[in-house]
């Protein structure tokens, strides 16, 4: 079975979670105007970026961290953008499927498992005992192409059912940088051959980003890279010098000042106070090959959390740990209680460097077969990682992923992303070992 490591979030480091609004009607939160580049070129994608949607709302305002002849187009809407690039969407949610939403344990095929979480409405464990998160969330992205459906999200509008989302962003000129799909590599489980090695966590489908470029589906749905593939440049922003969207580098604890990690937060930078070092002081301090996301959610009422699933994989590791090369993956939220990245471990940020000893897919291991990662002495992976998050009750707040190249154009990183699901209980950002990335 694929290693499996339980991550918390820096944004329930930082965040004390609480109940949120039932309705369901998300509204944008301050901070949802984003630059959203939209360019595809891939067959199956509306010249926006993302299908049309059944309705429409706000465009967000540039974040001023494209080129000024970047358009800026950010639909608001309670159905899902379809951007994959990689064919024409057809959204068939599959209503009989009654998984629920507190399967955290990860199995090698991403098949349900049993769960020591508090994801249902009606398991009130550690948390509130309102909670209104769905008790079952059935799967949406049997067969479409839409990346926020194929993690999980907007599979209609009903919050008792589903995780509705406003405001969804897709900044990522190049379609081939990411891909929904229905595996990863041509690996099989070692525990049951039956199954891929990278398959789904929730559903039929995940979404896979990266800094460099991805070749179309297989017939089956899979993604399989030949060797050396994740060693090219994309056609996504280059040069930045600040991160995308709502991201800021620079230290948000302290008010702005720093050195209180996760604690009184300036609203605006990074209050886990993980990436200044990583991005100015070990990589370059420029981001190459930026894919970038974000969507606005409303917490339900009595929820105090959330929870996402993933991978990491680079090109970079061993050979550039510590150096200015230095990739990252980045999720980041906009709560009212925790603004910044939520996604770090022991007070790093996810880069090669820091998960330089949580890597255990090493290179030439059979796990890492048609990933495109060649096990010639480079490459690695961490195997499925859960990411937890908290989020203030009844607000809306802004969440955001991206990875990119930091200091090279070359050498690519990998993310795997899927099953972000409510969590009652949460956590509390300034608690110890509460909150944050940690191995289990």
């Amino acid at each position: 079975m694929l290693p499996t490591r339980s991550i918390t979030l820096s944004a329930c480091l930082s965040l004390s979670l609480a109940a949120c609004g039932d309705d369901g009607d998300a509204s944008s939160s301050d901070t949802a105007n984003i630059t959203a580049t939209l360019n595809p070129s891939g067959p199956g994608v509306s010249t926006t970026g993302v299908d049309e949607p059944t309705s429409t709302g706000t465009t967000g305002d540039p974040s001023g961290t494209m080129s000024d002849s970047e358009s800026a187009t950010e639909p608001a809407t309670s159905t899902t953008a379809d951007a994959t690039g990689t064919g024409s969407t057809t959204e068939a949610a599959t209503s009989d499927d009654t998984s629920a939403t507190t399967d955290d344990t990860t199995t090698t095929d991403g098949t349900s498992s049993t769960t020591d979480d508090t994801t249902t409405g009606n398991d009130t464990t550690g948390g509130s005992d309102d909670c209104q998160a769905p008790a079952t969330q059935p799967p949406c992205d049997e067969a479409g192409d839409d990346i926020f459906k194929a993690i999980g999200l907007n599979c209609s509008d009903n919050p008792a059912a589903a995780i509705p989302i406003t405001n969804p962003v897709i900044m990522a000129p190049d379609t081939s940088s990411y891909r929904v799909a229905t595996h990863f590599g041509t690996a099989k489980d070692p525990m049951d051959p039956n199954q891929w090695a990278w398959a789904p966590k929730e559903g039929s489908r995940f979404l896979v980003i990266g800094s460099g470029t991805f070749p179309n589906l297989e017939a089956d749905g899979g993604l399989v890279e030949q060797n050396n593939q994740d060693s090219q440049g994309n056609g996504n922003p280059d040069n930045l010098m600040q991160l995308p969207g709502v991201m800021h580098h620079e230290v948000g604890s302290n008010n702005g000042a720093g050195g209180t990690p996760f604690m009184n937060c300036d609203g605006v930078h990074d209050c886990s106070d993980t990436i200044a070092n990583q991005w100015n002081g070990i990589g370059a301090g420029v981001a190459h090959d930026v894919f970038y996301m974000s969507f606005d959610l409303q917490v339900p009422q009595g929820t105090h959390g959330y929870l996402l699933d993933f991978v990491y994989f680079t090109e970079e590791w061993p050979n550039f740990v510590g150096a200015s090369v230095n990739d990252m993956l980045i999720v980041w939220s906009t709560s009212e209680t925790f603004t910044g990245n939520v996604t770090f471990i022991d007070e790093q940020p996810l880069t090669v460097t820091a998960l330089d000893p949580y890597m255990t897919i090493l290179p030439g291991d059979p796990l890492l077969a048609g990933t495109g990662f060649p096990g010639d002495g480079e490459g690695a992976a961490t195997g499925w990682y859960t990411a937890k998050g908290s989020a203030k009750p009844g607000e809306s707040f802004t969440l955001a992923i991206s990875v990119f190249d930091l200091g090279d154009t070359v050498w690519d990183t990998v993310g795997v992303i899927d099953k972000f699901r409510w969590d009652c209980a949460g956590c509390v950002p300034n608690e110890v070992d509460s909150c944050g990335v940690i191995p289990q």
